[in-house]
């Protein structure tokens, strides 16, 4: 897909050819500088390229409650080692795994408080319904996109992982990079077939590129939830394959100002 804005056309083409004339006129009659004569066209361009991805981005966790903020701790570190030894007795690497998010929150159960009764004043008075709330989650990079499904399943069953968090597809840094290319070079032609139009339309040609600006690119990765509520139950087969995911492609985007000299 293309998409074509033209910035300026015919009309800075008339004004840079008055403002030769009008130099040439206060000058008494003397030869405009070259820059003065020149007369230029600027035109903004955008391509896109779009793949499958090849690059998984997923979010998984632990989180539990206690009464006492050491134990919550304590108990957490050892959950979490238990969920990234599951991720690397899958086959992923320790490189693909990052923590995400570590905390120990401390939390007063106001419902109890309300149902008691009791309206503390004083840090004391809510020490009993005082609690504390562990996380730790993990961002985990998976480069085969097919095997998602499958990692999530060792994530729950076998590390214990509560929080699935959502799953983005998108590209490695060499792909991206190659899309980008073809992204680009769609809109150096965009912007080219553009300028060679008004061009043509204001009876000139275009001489030269003068200046090019590529700085605009983005890239759209396709997010998606996993619902974990499939592999809860008893009745879950062991046996059977993990859930397969099928992403919508990946899309580079790219734009390009140029500016033209025309003769």
């Amino acid at each position: 897909m293309r998409r074509r804005e033209l910035l300026t056309g015919s009309g800075l083409v008339v004004t840079t050819a008055l403002a030769g004339c009008l130099g040439r006129a206060q000058d008494g009659g003397e030869a405009a500088t070259p820059d003065a004569s020149r007369r230029t066209i600027t035109v903004r361009a955008s391509g896109e390229s779009a793949a499958e991805p090849d690059l998984a981005r997923l979010r998984l966790g632990v989180e539990l409650t206690g009464d006492d903020a050491a134990a919550v701790r304590s108990d957490l570190a050892t959950r979490a080692a238990k969920l990234e030894a599951s991720l690397l007795e899958h086959g992923l690497e320790e490189d693909d795994l990052t923590t995400d998010r570590f905390r120990i929150r401390e939390r007063y159960d106001h419902d109890a408080m309300r149902a008691d009764g009791v309206e503390p004043r004083t840090e004391a008075d809510a020490e009993e319904y005082r609690y504390y709330v562990g996380t730790h989650t993990y961002s985990v990079d998976v480069h085969d996109v097919d095997d998602v499904g499958d990692v999530i399943r060792a994530a729950v069953d076998d590390g214990d992982a509560d929080e699935v968090g959502r799953i983005e597809f998108t590209l490695s840094e060499d792909r991206r990079d190659e899309l980008r290319d073809d992204a680009l070079e769609e809109a150096l032609e965009d912007a080219r077939a553009e300028a060679d139009f008004v061009a043509t339309e204001v009876g000139a040609s275009i001489v030269d590129a003068r200046h090019v600006d590529t700085s605009g690119a983005d890239v759209s990765p396709v997010r998606e939830r996993f619902d974990t509520a499939e592999l809860a139950g008893d009745d879950v087969d062991a046996e059977a394959p993990g859930t397969e995911l099928r992403p919508d492609d990946v899309t580079v985007r790219a734009s390009v100002t140029v500016k033209y000299e025309m003769a």
